[in-house]
């Protein structure tokens, strides 16, 4: 299990860089790939700073013992985000290998954590 709760953080970290790096680029075009994605009139941003936030809870919830609701809630807004986003940039044929590749860490997380009963010990 110690190597398992390694591996999540490891993920984590890259995930948050990954985040990090999309956010930044929202300001300063650094990624010669990527454009922004408008999902409908939210700011081409909160994407990135979502999945950033959602990156640095996954440190929390790898970190410690917290309520199991916070991590039922954490992985259901992992999938739903995951599910919105990727399907909306098939749908739009949006491709940026770095916001599939958050996507990618995400899903493994969230198998992860599926995986790990400690992580979720303690009823609310």
């Amino acid at each position: 299990m110690k190597s398992a709760r390694i591996l999540a953080v490891s993920i984590a970290i890259l995930g948050i860089i990954d985040s990090g790096y999309l956010l930044i680029s929202e300001f300063i075009p650094a990624c010669p790939v990527c454009v922004s994605i408008r999902v409908f009139s939210l700011p081409s941003y909160l994407p990135a700073l979502f999945g950033f936030c959602w990156f640095a809870f996954a440190l929390v919830v790898f970190s410690g013992r917290i309520p199991r609701a916070f991590v039922k809630l954490w992985s259901f807004s992992g999938v739903y985000g995951v599910a919105f986003l990727a399907t909306y940039a098939v749908l739009n044929s949006y491709f940026c290998p770095f916001c599939f590749a958050a996507h990618a860490f995400g899903i493994f997380l969230i198998a992860i954590s599926e995986m790990m009963p400690s992580v979720a010990c303690r009823p609310c």
